[in-house]
């Protein structure tokens, strides 16, 4: 049985992270049962909106954090990563949520300005809002390119010596005299610490007393630009997020990034057939044209000069906790085991960090960052 410091089980964008810091600390396994950068799980794809609207002030500090660690990780590995495009959280005029997230952002120190829908359009000629809707502009949001910082950290984390393992699914973690042993599809390995960071996946690998954890089917389309396609480029719109609900929808985009000639949009609320909740080994719902037509049409109300075509179009898995706040404790059962997931749609922008955070528990025990909101005593 080969022995390490510390297992990570997972190697999405929270696993690979972790790996990443803990391989600066000793020996590391890192265990995928898929391989990796595989477009099973929640991390795959080319783009995830960074930002720092928040609607509490620890929140948006937390973002703020992260965003020194994704600068770091650049710099380490000389590898682009986030691109600033700023952002716009959009509602209806008077919105109070709109000044609630103005007033978090203020609290933390953070730039922020309350713009017209004129504004908007003035700024931004790819809105077209009129005077019945207004934004929140923050200046430091952006783009993460998403499957190359997850391949970056693996990369990293390699390259410090851990033993990377794909196509290698967990099928035991249980807790023995003084360590942990995870048994595989393939061996047994034993370690002082493992973090189980296996996203969709974290609910059959652990238990969590009551927390129920709900895994929900999240689409993604790429509409085609109109003849005007230089109002799209990332140069020039921001991304957004449509929080007026119209339709019962919270409509996401990010500028021209991954296709030539298309801007990413989505419905946050995810696709209506898996709200109740799926089992990620089930065979998962194809693209609901439907859907994805819905949401370009609720995107085509924002940006105008859309031709509403959609060109491609993808599935993710969102892994919701009852509040939709991470869970970063250690396991109610097993003490060297600490949980590390259910990253709620929003996970993606805190990656570094919370690998830092996690390797910090798993070492010292403790991290700099306030992890109290994501203990699972919180939910009794």
């Amino acid at each position: 049985m080969r022995s390490f410091d510390t297992i990570v089980v997972g190697a999405g964008v929270i696993g690979s992270a972790a790996a990443m810091h803990l391989a600066l600390r000793g020996k590391t396994l890192l265990l995928e049962q898929y391989g990796f950068l595989h477009a099973n799980g929640s991390s795959h794809g080319g783009s995830r909106i960074y930002r720092h609207a928040y609607e509490d002030a620890p929140h948006v500090r937390l973002a703020e954090a992260a965003g020194v660690a994704w600068s770091h990780l650049e710099e380490t590995s000389g590898e682009r990563l986030l691109f600033r495009t700023g952002g716009i959280d959009i509602a209806e005029r008077g919105s109070v949520e709109l000044r609630v997230l103005k007033s978090a952002l203020q609290e933390a120190g953070r730039p922020v300005s309350l713009l017209e829908g004129n504004e908007v359009r003035a700024r931004f000629p790819a809105f077209t809002l009129d005077q019945d809707f207004e934004a929140l502009y923050q200046e430091d949001a952006g783009i993460l390119a998403a499957g190359r910082a997850v391949a970056t950290m693996q990369r990293l984390a390699a390259a410090e010596g851990a033993v990377l393992r794909e196509r290698e699914a967990v099928l035991e973690i249980k807790q023995a005299s003084g360590h942990i042993i995870v048994r595989t599809e393939r061996e047994e390995y034993s370690a002082g610490k493992v973090v189980v960071a296996a996203g969709a996946w974290l609910g059959k690998l652990v238990a969590m007393a009551s927390v129920k954890l709900n895994v929900v089917v999240q689409q993604y389309s790429y509409l085609r630009c109109g003849d005007e396609a230089e109002r799209f480029d990332l140069s020039q719109m921001p991304i957004f997020i449509d929080r007026s609900r119209l339709g019962g929808s919270t409509i996401y985009g990010l500028p021209v990034f991954e296709q030539p000639n298309a801007v990413k949009v989505g419905d946050h609320t995810g696709v209506p057939a898996s709200r109740a909740g799926i089992d990620p080994d089930a065979t998962r719902p194809e693209v609901d044209a439907a859907w994805a037509g819905a949401a370009a049409m609720g995107a085509r109300r924002l940006l105008g000069g859309l031709s509403g075509e959609v060109v491609a179009a993808g599935t993710c898995l969102y892994t919701l906790s009852p509040d939709e706040r991470f869970i970063i404790d250690t396991a109610p059962e097993m003490p060297d085991v600490i949980v590390a997931g259910a990253g709620s749609g929003h996970a993606f922008k805190f990656g570094p960090l919370l690998g830092e955070a996690i390797a910090d528990l798993a070492t010292v025990g403790r991290s700099r960052h306030d992890l109290s909101p994501f203990a699972l005593s919180r939910f009794g």
